[in-house]
């Protein structure tokens, strides 16, 4: 896919990326912006080192791909070219490099030729520039993480970057005069920058696809390529000299014949960007004839971000051996009039200037108001407090990236829900000492911080924190009366073992508990009064009962008196 312009060739998958900071911790300068705790890479101030990508622990950073446009110029009747970097010899293993030109060939690529051969003309036409001006400072270009990284941010220093193309552009260029502009280009490498190279507008026609050594890898995954059922074969082109080793530190300089023994106090091969960084400071500063071979990557080439699959000793013992391999002559160069390079500044966003007042307030904002409270610990991602109240500004950064400021709020909202909070809460060290207590409590035991460092037994009985102390139990939880407060509490208590503290939650059940006698008291003397009701009832149905029988045989002693009376 073609890659635009307005985007970098890292790129965040947004979906998954959430309030980790990581990327903008490891990103050497300042290419991310933060939006709503999420990561964005800034096209315009990132130098594509790709850094970030395996340093996302959510796998949101990647790259642009091109294995599906290569497989489209595959499957056209274009003829196809590939330029293979000097750091294969890092992936593949012996018997690996000997198949890989059969593999490349089956894949469908019809030249298949290495990118060394244009590295060793690079080298020399650095040689010839360099000891053209001896008395000015050098930065050799073949690195173009770095070439990006001095266009955008020292400026002042492009001066002093050999104009020279880079081994990919100088063999895309004997390429296409050799084999015209009817055909397609297409690069494999570790680097990520090669990928924004490729796009700079003076190289559009030279490459027409950059992969990693992963897309590659996954091109034959596709097609079934299995490098075992591959037989062995050479490359299209001779590399001569020491134009192999060009993926390690020193390799430019090695190639070039130039003089790099520790005794030369003026020839340098610099890896990572730390000490590349450092070493063009020291020339702004110094303005001496100091040449550099500088490679973004610690160790060279053959540690990229996306190329890190062995061990570094290893990486450099397999480069070493393919170049012992290879042939050592120093062929005559032929294309020393098409390897001139031009670059320029290039202007970055978010560049704006602050005054000190603007500054001071975003730092008293975050709670550093005072030089004590900037710690510069770098959780953030940038190297001091000032650094990132500066992004703040420039809307790059955001307040809560301060993991310190944010834990300050978080035990603020603490502490506020702790004073506001209606039960008793109070906070006992190791020898049962008051450490802080809440307004609630204070309210329940008619006490102030007047106690605070007082022993507990000054308030209340302590027993409950006793049986945690002495590990009888590990967590309290009763109801516990306390008369001279006129106070009923529901108790918990427990430790904080990491503090070597305990705390006391205290809930005022007082009216509860008053409820529930008053209640037990209702329910007694209501059985009370029904018992009365009932035996009361019981005595009226006796009484009524000997009335009706009276009665009874009263009237019947009266009938019968009747009968007698009417019989005579």
């Amino acid at each position: 896919m073609t890659i635009p312009e307005t985007q970098s060739v890292v790129y965040t998958n947004k979906a998954k990326c959430h309030d980790c900071y990581r990327c903008v911790r490891v990103c050497p300068v300042n290419a991310i912006k933060m939006e709503n705790g999420q990561a964005k890479v800034i096209p315009e101030n990132c130098i594509s080192c790709g850094t970030c990508i395996p340093e996302c622990p959510q796998h949101a950073k990647t790259y642009i791909r091109q294995m599906d446009e290569v497989n489209d110029f595959l499957a056209s009747q274009t003829p196809v070219l590939i330029s293979i970097a000097p750091s294969f010899a890092s992936v593949y293993n012996e018997w690996e490099r000997k198949r890989l030109p059969s593999a490349l060939r089956e894949a469908g690529f019809d030249i298949v030729a290495e990118t060394a051969t244009g590295a060793y003309e690079v080298a020399l036409k650095t040689r010839e520039i360099i000891e053209g001006n001896p008395k000015k400072a050098h930065i050799c270009s073949a690195c173009p993480a770095i070439v990006n990284y001095i266009e955008k941010y020292c400026k002042d220093e492009i001066k002093y970057v050999t104009p020279v193309v880079s081994p990919m552009i100088a063999h895309a260029k004997m390429l296409r005069k050799e084999f015209g502009k009817n055909c397609k280009i297409v690069f494999a490498g570790p680097c990520v920058a090669k990928k924004d190279e490729a796009r700079r507008p003076e190289y559009r026609q030279l490459i027409d696809a950059v992969l990693t050594f992963d897309e590659l890898n996954e091109i034959f995954s596709r097609k079934n390529i299995d490098l075992k059922k591959c037989d062995a074969s050479n490359f299209d082109n001779k590399v001569g000299g020491y134009s192999k080793l060009f993926a390690l530190e020193a390799g430019l300089l090695k190639t070039a014949g130039i003089d790099q023994e520790l005794t030369h106090n003026k020839v340098f091969a610099l890896s990572g960007f730390e000490d590349v960084k450092d070493a063009i400071e020291t020339i702004r500063e110094t303005k001496e004839a100091f040449i550099i071979e500088p490679l973004f990557c610690r160790s060279g080439c053959i540690n990229s971000p996306v190329l890190r699959q062995k061990n570094i000793l290893h990486k450099k013992q397999e480069i070493t051996d393919y170049h012992s391999e290879g042939i050592l002559e120093m062929p005559v160069p032929k294309f020393q009039d098409i390897l001139k390079a031009n670059y320029q500044p290039k202007n970055r966003v978010y560049e704006k200037v602050f005054g000190e007042d603007q500054i001071q307030e975003v730092l008293r904002s975050n709670g550093k108001q005072e030089e004590a409270d900037q710690l510069n610990c770098g959780a953030c991602g940038y190297n001091t407090c000032k650094e990132k109240a500066i992004a703040v500004l420039n809307g790059i950064a955001e307040m809560e990236m301060c993991i310190p400021y944010m834990r300050r709020l978080a035990e603020q909202r603490n502490d506020k829900l702790i004073y506001a909070d209606p039960n008793g809460i109070i906070l006992l060290n190791k020898n049962l000492e008051i450490v802080s207590m809440n307004p609630a409590f204070q309210k329940m035991f008619n006490c102030s911080d007047k106690l605070v460092g007082k022993k507990l037994s000054y308030l209340i009985d302590p027993e409950p924190f006793e049986k945690l102390l002495t590990k009888k139990e590990s967590r309290f939880n009763d109801i516990v009366k306390y008369y001279s407060y006129n106070l009923v509490c529901h108790q918990i208590c427990y430790p904080i073992e990491e503090e070597n503290q305990y705390v006391g939650i205290f809930v005022d059940i007082t009216d509860t508990q008053h409820n529930k006698e008053k209640l037990r008291d209702l329910k007694t003397e209501t059985a009370i009064q029904a018992q009365d009701l009932i035996d009361h009832q019981v005595k009226m149905a006796q009484e009524l009962a000997r009335f009706i029988g009276d009665y009874t045989a009263h009237g019947e002693m009266l009938m019968n008196k009747l009968i007698n009376e009417i019989q005579k």
